[in-house]
């Protein structure tokens, strides 16, 4: 009986010795563990990954003229083009920068010429397709179009383009069957410095922008110009288009988030090359300008502006293709 007994107290001596071995075992673990964990550092995250996130930030719209909103909560589907985007594209004109947008289509019929529009109704003279630059209209009522190539503001001064495809009447007014194509452009506040940027490709094609933007107390401003033109298709020796436009911003900031902004400016072209229709081209040197007055308040927007357009048109009749375009000879 003694002899059992010793055995049964070694064997639970035993017991408590491995029992005590696992906890030593299981703490030492968790010590590792714990130091481990105090030894991981974060890496610091890259600048141009810093860059790429904040490019898929929600972005901001209006949808409806004069009132901001957060893309998830616009009444209609947006597409929006950020100014990285606009930079990163290469593109040297708006509507090569619209050919991004599902939908869209974009016809281009001579070197200074383009339509614009969408849902299949492409043509010449696109008509159905509103466009605003921040909350103006462009589009030319007494000739139904858009002159894409003679607008004042410069590309590195977009904030962002917005486009809203389907019929948006109901909110917008006429011209806008189609859809609508909204540019909104850089305050002082996103754009202060100075900014000279010139670029060129094939066919002639030159496009350059000098911006200078600050801010004095409660005003800001914003003066831009810039110098465009490209050749013609059929001829790399004749210039298919060229223009020179100017720009100008200013804004105010008043009490309870109210400002009071102040646009104008001008382009033109001494030269435009227009597409062939019956059995003729023109040679054009078109010219516009505009005013713009707008009141902000948090709750309500009050605008008015002033459009002007000249054109000086030359006609340049082609009687090989007179009797194809009229249908007999003459």
């Amino acid at each position: 009986m003694w002899i059992g007994s010793g055995e049964s107290t070694d064997w639970g001596w035993r017991l408590f010795r491995r029992a005590f071995s696992l906890i030593l075992l299981a703490c030492s673990e968790l010590c590792f563990a714990e130091d481990q964990t105090r030894s991981i550092r974060l890496p610091s995250v890259p600048e141009n990954l810093k860059q790429e996130i904040r490019m898929i930030e929600e972005e901001t719209v209006t949808p409806t003229p004069g009132k901001a909103v957060r893309i998830s909560d616009a009444p209609s589907n947006v597409y929006v083009i950020t100014a990285e985007e606009i930079k990163r594209s290469g593109a040297t004109d708006l509507p090569t920068i619209l050919r991004r947008v599902p939908g869209m289509e974009i016809m281009q019929t001579t070197g200074a010429e383009f339509n614009v529009s969408a849902r299949g109704n492409n043509q010449l003279a696109a008509n159905k397709l509103l466009v605003l630059v921040d909350g103006r209209s462009i589009f030319l009522d007494f000739q139904g179009g858009v002159h894409w190539k003679l607008l004042p503001v410069t590309l590195p001064e977009i904030k962002q383009i917005e486009v809203l495809l389907g019929p948006t009447s109901a909110v917008y007014g006429f011209n806008a069957y189609d859809g609508v194509v909204h540019i909104l452009t850089k305050d002082a506040a996103e754009m202060n410095g100075t900014l000279l940027q010139v670029g060129g490709g094939e066919l002639g094609t030159l496009t350059s922008s000098a911006i200078h933007s600050g801010r004095v107390n409660k005003w800001g401003y914003r003066v831009s110009a810039g110098w465009d033109q490209s050749q013609q298709w059929r001829n790399r020796d004749a210039l298919a288009f060229r223009a020179y436009k100017f720009n100008l911003h200013t804004k105010y900031s008043l009490l309870s988030d109210s400002t009071i902004e102040l646009l104008g400016g001008f382009a033109k072209a001494n030269r435009d090359d227009t597409p062939l229709t019956r059995g003729a081209r023109s040679a054009s040197t078109p010219s516009s300008g505009y005013v713009y007055a707008v009141y902000k308040h948090p709750q309500w927007l009050l605008n008015a502006w002033w459009n002007r357009i000249e054109d000086t048109i030359e006609a340049i009749t082609l009687p090989a293709l007179d009797d194809f375009f009229w249908g007999c000879p003459r």
